[in-house]
C-alpha cells in the first residue's frame, strides 16, 4: 500500500530515557502487530503496511508517552510502519526518535484523497526522486521539493496511478525532539501546482525496501 520504488528540555531528555529503557516495560504494552495492520493505541493512530521478509510492530512505551511506537523487519521487500492520526490537516508534528537503523527513509508521511496522493517530508535518508520543482526552508531546515508519479502501485485505495509529493531534507538526529510545520510544505507544494485532497492517514514512520533488516523507536505527538 505504501509502496515507493525509487531505488532541549529535561522533559525531552526524560523522554529519550523512556525510549531506551521501552523493551524492559514492554510486557506492560504487549500489543503486536504482525506484517500489515492498522488500528490505534493510547489514542493514535498506527499502520504497518509489509511485502516479503517480515515486521512487526509494538509499543514498549506508550503507557507513559502515547505516541511511542517500536518497528522491527527483516529481509523485507518494502515496509512502512508508524504512528500518528488517521485524519489530520496542516497540524505541527513533533517527534523524537530514540534509535533507528536499515532504514531508506524516516519521514512525515500521508495519504490524500481527492486528488490521490503520496506525500513525504523526510528527515532522515533520503526521497529524492523524480522532477525538482524547487525548495522550502521550514523548522530552520531547506527542504528539496520533488514531484513524483507512482504508475499502478499499491495505494490506500487499491493499486492506482497517483502522485508522491516529496520534501527532501535527511539532517535530522536521533536522541533530540524535533518538530516538523506541515502547513509550510502544503504552502510549498501548492505553489508548485501540487495539490492535496482531503487527509486520510498521517504518521511518523521508517520505511525499508530492497531486502533490508532493520528497526526503529521513536515517539510522535
Amino acid at each position: 500500500m505504501h509502496l515507493m520504488r525509487f531505488g532541549s528540555s529535561l522533559v525531552q531528555k526524560v523522554i529519550l530515557s523512556a525510549l531506551v529503557a521501552g523493551c524492559v516495560t514492554m510486557a506492560a504494552n504487549a500489543q503486536t502487530v504482525y506484517n500489515n495492520g492498522t488500528g490505534t493505541n493510547h489514542g493514535y493512530y498506527y499502520s504497518l503496511y509489509s511485502t516479503g521478509g517480515s515486521a512487526n510492530m509494538t509499543f514498549p512505551g506508550a503507557g507513559t508517552y502515547p505516541g511511542n511506537f517500536q518497528v522491527s523487519w527483516s529481509g523485507v521487500n518494502d515496509v512502512v510502519g508508524g504512528k500518528g492520526w488517521q485524519y489530520s490537516g496542516a497540524r505541527t508534528v513533533n517527534y523524537n526518535v530514540g534509535y533507528a537503523n536499515g532504514y531508506n527513509n524516516v519521514s512525515v508521511y500521508g495519504w490524500t484523497t481527492g486528488p490521490l496522493v503520496e506525500y513525504y517530508v523526510c528527515e532522515f535518508g533520503s526521497v529524492a526522486s523524480g522532477t525538482y520543482k524547487g525548495s522550502v526552508t521550514s523548522d530552520g531546515h531547506s527542504y528539496s521539493i520533488y514531484e513524483h508519479q507512482q504508475v499502478n502501485q499499491p495505494s490506500i485505495q487499491g493499486t492506482a496511478t497517483f502522485n508522491q509529493y516529496l520534501s527532501n531534507w535527511g539532517g535530522s538526529s536521533t536522541g533530540s525532539s524535533h518538530a516538523v510545520t506541515l502547513g509550510n510544505h502544503y504552502n510549498a507544494w501548492k505553489s508548485h501546482g501540487m495539490n492535496l485532497g482531503s487527509s486520510n492517514e498521517l504518521i511518523f514512520m521508517a520505511e525499508a525496501w530492497g531486502g533490508r533488516s532493520g528497526g526503529i523507536n521513536a515517539t510522535v505527538w
